[in-house]
């Protein structure tokens, strides 16, 4: 089997009754699971049946891979590199730095993943949950820009954004509430503009044309 006979996309919720059988024969929890759908990217064929899925939970800028499943393990080998090319695109559209994960077949330790050093370890997730709770492997994927900075200034750093994006909303706001008022000020003006020439058009109507026009009777 080839490359072009599989393809490889983010999961939906049409994939659930193929995939919770796969996380019960991993004895995975199908619930906890279901809920963290999005995380999965799957492989299929080209009939469209799900063969294989990992998660990839994002705590930007570092993601982990979790959850392996297959369908068919005799294609495992053949179906992880394809996976890792497609959690790749993902982390690069992500902009992640560095990505874990607890699987420790040979594949995964071939791609560079690695025992973390104490440095690394410190700098693991909380999302992600306790570093105790089993081996863990990372893999540097680009310079990390957290690399050299404390928690206080990666909190700092993060809400920038959130911050710009409310100091461009005020400006928005105070730039519409100038037009709105201009927009006022024009009809007021209007208003009037078009109030003086009723008066005026209906003074006008007061007097006949005969009125206004007929020449003064002789005395």
């Amino acid at each position: 089997m080839t490359e072009l006979e599989f393809h490889t996309r983010r999961a939906t919720l049409d994939d659930l009754p193929a995939l919770r059988p796969l996380w019960e024969a991993e004895r995975l929890d199908p619930v906890l699971l279901e809920k963290r759908l999005t995380e999965f990217q799957i492989i299929c064929d080209t009939e469209g049946r799900v063969l294989g899925a990992i998660g990839l939970q994002l705590s930007k800028p570092q993601g982990l891979l979790h959850s392996e499943v297959f369908a068919d393990f005799a294609l495992a080998d053949t179906l992880r590199p394809i996976l890792w090319e497609r959690v790749k695109t993902v982390s690069r559209n992500h902009s992640l730095a560095r990505m874990w994960t607890r699987e420790s077949l040979l594949f995964w330790r071939g791609l560079g993943f690695d025992p973390p050093d104490e440095e690394q370890l410190g700098r693991f997730p909380v999302a992600f949950g306790a570093a105790e709770l089993g081996p863990l492997f990372t893999l540097k994927l680009r310079d990390d820009p957290f690399a050299e900075m404390t928690p206080e200034q990666e909190e700092i750093l993060l809400k920038q954004p959130l911050r710009e994006d409310t100091e461009r909303m005020l400006r928005q706001a105070k730039t519409l509430k100038l037009v709105a008022a201009i927009a006022a000020v024009i009809f007021i003006v209007l208003l009037a503009i078009f109030g003086r020439y009723l008066w005026r058009y209906r003074r006008i109507q007061r007097f006949s044309p005969d009125e206004r026009y007929s020449p003064r009777a002789p005395r």
